[in-house]
């Protein structure tokens, strides 16, 4: 190929399973599959619970884009991953939701650190990867079994502690966590492995001996901190009896900006001086909290624009949903009725 990118061999593990590509502003499922950004926003499902494509974990949030594996990314594949960049900007100036997040401007003091110029070869890049690039966010030491939160912070499996009561925060940026323990990213793991061989060998050593009785009591807190999705988002066979019960708190096609729940349930609240098409809400929790962390998309916002409360509506996809399951039990019922015997 004339742009370069047949001299960047796209590792297996850095592939997205949807569009086929080099990740590109790779966000990291609770269940711990990488998806790019884009990809993930547009397969969640609007009105239940969304999959991950990999695996059909279920899954209420929209995480964050992940910076290790973002800067990560763009050492490795510095060509590919630029290419992406260019045809990503073009598809959003057609998308109703606007741009997704610069990160490259939002970077923080470390990041900018471990930023690298994009014009180098692969072969270069790949050399130049360093510990640096992939230090835990809490012990600032090479990451070993890497687990993401929902706001794309990644720390060590070892290194988080899950509440007895309450939600799992995040040290770094104190974003509440809401989608259960996050589960090892096994894609960056294995990149750790073969790339960093004697520091992870060394680093599993070092935990072994130092956590044999660190690894119990994660049952219930497992069970409290999974309970939200349970009670409050449907499967395909509940959302009928789900939808009668909550159709006044569904927000259908809106999530939040800040925690990336999709779509919100409960209070919704928009910014009125936003300008973007896509607008800027919050769901009440993360109203309530606030938080100067970016949200989810590229938007103007600040803290001093306006909320307004806004009630849900009942969408015409909704509608569609429900009169379908409603055809389909009247025509099992019917179908049952005719093929029994008559007395």
């Amino acid at each position: 190929m004339e742009d370069g990118t047949e001299s960047e061999q796209i590792s297996d593990d850095f592939t997205c399973a949807v569009c086929l590509d080099v990740l590109y502003k790779p966000i990291v499922l609770v269940c711990g599959h990488v998806s790019c950004f884009w990809c993930c926003q547009r397969s969640m499902h609007s009105s239940s619970e969304s999959h991950c494509p990999l695996c059909r974990h279920p899954y209420h949030h929209f995480p964050a884009i992940c910076h290790t594996l973002h800067f990560l990314l763009k050492k490795l594949y510095p060509i590919s991953y630029n290419r992406r960049k260019i045809q990503t900007l073009e598809d959003e100036k057609h998308t109703s939701l606007g741009y997704s997040p610069d990160i490259d401007n939002l970077v923080t003091s470390d990041d900018l650190d471990n930023r690298n110029d994009v014009g180098q070869s692969s072969a270069q890049t790949y050399k130049q990867i360093s510990v640096s690039d992939v230090l835990c966010a809490a012990c600032k030491q090479l990451l070993f079994r890497p687990v993401a939160l929902n706001c794309g912070h990644v720390y060590c499996e070892g290194c988080i502690s899950i509440p007895t009561e309450g939600m799992l925060k995040c040290e770094a940026c104190e974003c509440r966590h809401p989608s259960g323990p996050p589960k090892l990213c096994r894609e960056l793991d294995h990149f750790l492995e073969e790339q960093f061989s004697s520091e992870y060998a060394l680093r599993r050593s070092l935990i072994q001996q130092k956590n044999q009785e660190q690894t119990q009591s994660t049952s219930s807190s497992n069970e409290a901190n999974t309970q939200f999705s349970k009670l409050s988002f449907p499967t395909e066979e509940t959302f009928l009896q789900w939808w009668t019960s909550n159709r006044s708190k569904i927000h259908g096609s809106v999530g939040c900006d800040m925690c990336g729940i999709f779509p919100i349930i409960g209070d919704r609240y928009q910014c009125q001086d936003c300008p973007e098409k896509s607008g800027y809400d919050l769901c009440g929790d993360c109203y309530n909290t606030g938080s100067s962390v970016p949200g989810r998309f590229n938007q103007k916002h600040t803290s001093s624009h306006r909320f307004e409360l806004v009630k849900p509506t009942i969408s015409r996809n909704v509608m569609h949903r429900l009169l379908g399951r409603r055809l389909g039990v009247i025509s099992a019922f019917a179908s049952g009725n005719q093929s029994s015997p008559n007395n």
